[in-house]
């Protein structure tokens, strides 16, 4: 049994934080980027009129030519109503500069028990609009790794000349996916409102100022969604310094989707439909 890392430098160390970044920044960016981008604007109620009764017309007085009363058509009020005081817009809430963003996001992460400990940007809604608009492409940047990845070493398998991975290696994910699935997206949802004007701030400065941002998701969201469902037990092949998919069709798919299959069937299976779901919530608002 071998603990070299698949895909790495024999001397590496960490290279897991990518797939762990991958999970972490799908719950954060997906809730961060739709959320903020729908209308929030409600239809105002209807405001009901006032109807008026006409009053019967008075006698006249005896001697006196009696003056037509004016007619009042029902529905028509007989003084001036009052306009209704509007109530005072909530001032906006005033928003630190990007840069100076994520210890404010941690913090009210933290005061709505979300578990922030994993967390370890310093650029939290930058690295995340950067990880998932790459994702899309199938591309995992590891600069832009957010989180914590698992400490324990990969491990392979050698039988009859053949090397595979450990299943055990699929353990080292647990944890991680244990936090991505139990992520509260109504309480991300809600406090995240109020971060839109940074969100596209971040989009405009990889080069996308008028991209929608439910656009970048769903792909990024796809792209992962399209992982294939394999067996526990994967053929390696080590003919370089890093281990590779034996089979070509695996080696050939894009980096996303090789790191999503280094999950593990049931974590890949639990975190897919963790991925449907938040998908599901972003077609509406296409």
């Amino acid at each position: 049994m071998s603990d070299r890392d698949f895909n790495d430098q024999p001397s590496s160390a960490g290279k897991g934080k990518l797939i762990a970044a991958l999970l972490v920044v799908i719950a954060l960016a997906i809730v961060i980027l739709w959320y903020l981008s729908q209308d929030t604007q409600q239809k105002p109620a209807p405001i009901e009129q006032p109807v008026v009764v006409q009053e019967a017309e008075p006698e006249p007085e005896p001697e006196m030519v009696a003056e037509p009363a004016e007619t009042v058509e029902l529905g028509e009020p007989t003084e001036v109503a009052e306009e209704p005081v509007a109530e005072p817009a909530e001032p906006a809430v005033e928003l630190p500069p990007l840069n100076q963003s994520t210890d404010e996001i941690v913090t009210r992460l933290r005061e709505q028990e979300q578990t922030v400990e994993p967390l370890q940007s310093e650029q939290l809604i930058r690295d995340a609009v950067v990880f998932v608009d790459n994702l899309g492409n199938g591309v995992v940047v590891k600069e832009a790794a957010p989180v914590q990845g698992p400490k324990a070493q990969f491990r392979v398998l050698e039988q009859d000349g053949k090397i595979y991975i450990d299943p055990r290696s699929y353990d080292r994910y647990n944890t991680v996916v244990d936090w991505f699935v139990s992520l509260d997206t109504a309480v991300l949802v809600d406090m995240l409102e109020d971060y839109q004007p940074l969100v596209k701030e971040a989009l405009a400065e990889i080069g996308y100022p008028d991209a929608a941002p439910q656009t970048v998701l769903i792909e990024a969201i796809d792209m992962l969604m399209q992982t294939p469902s394999v067996g526990t037990v994967i053929e390696l092949t080590d003919e370089s310094v890093m281990y590779r998919y034996a089979d070509p069709a695996l080696e050939a798919l894009p980096d996303a989707q090789k790191q999503m299959l280094r999950l593990g069937p049931d974590n890949m299976r639990r975190v897919k439909l963790k991925l449907e779901s938040l998908r599901s919530a972003l077609e509406p608002a296409q």
